[in-house]
């Protein structure tokens, strides 16, 4: 019984230290467990971060594709603008030149319709003058005739005259 009652005591006193013994590993538990819990949570914090961090490259990539394919398309824009402005100023342009071409036509058309009805409206002075020209052919052609003939008449009187001349003078050198 010594023993155990020794033991006993021995274990009583030995129990503090024993309990200082457990206390002292819980509080190295509990601080291993409040580390990795830090650590966890620091993870955890690295991990938000580093998220927040890509979904802002993300953002700024989105945004300057947004930025470029605006540019894009203003610039297409411009593009398309400066050519449509391009094409009306020559469909204006071929529009203009053709409607001065109807215009000229339709004067052309105009003048020649004019010049008709005024022949139509002095057609008995063409008529007229067209008398007037074939009489005075007419008259030249007659002339001519006459003029001729005057000729041929002429010199045949002349021919005769000459002709009883020498007669004449062939008498008088013999016969005078």
């Amino acid at each position: 019984m010594k023993h155990i009652v020794l033991g006993s005591a021995l274990a009583l006193l030995s129990l503090p230290a024993l309990a200082n013994q457990f206390d002292q590993l819980y509080q190295i538990e509990q601080q291993t467990k409040q580390a990795e819990a830090n650590a966890a949570a620091e993870r955890t914090r690295q991990a938000v971060a580093e998220q927040a961090r890509a979904d802002a490259r993300d953002a700024a990539n989105r945004r300057q594709r947004a930025a470029v394919q605006q540019a894009a398309q203003q610039k297409a824009l411009a593009q398309r603008q400066a050519q449509e402005s391009e094409n009306k100023r020559v469909r204006s342009r071929e529009e203009g030149f053709e409607d001065e071409l109807r215009a000229l036509e339709l004067e052309e058309r105009r003048l020649e319709l004019q010049a008709k009805r005024a022949r139509a409206a002095r057609a008995n002075d063409y008529i007229d003058a067209e008398l007037r020209e074939s009489a005075a052919r007419t008259d030249v052609i007659q002339s001519d005739a006459d003029a001729s003939r005057n000729l041929s008449s002429g010199t045949k009187a002349l021919l005769e005259d000459s002709g009883k001349a020498e007669v004449n003078r062939s008498t008088r050198l013999f016969g005078e």
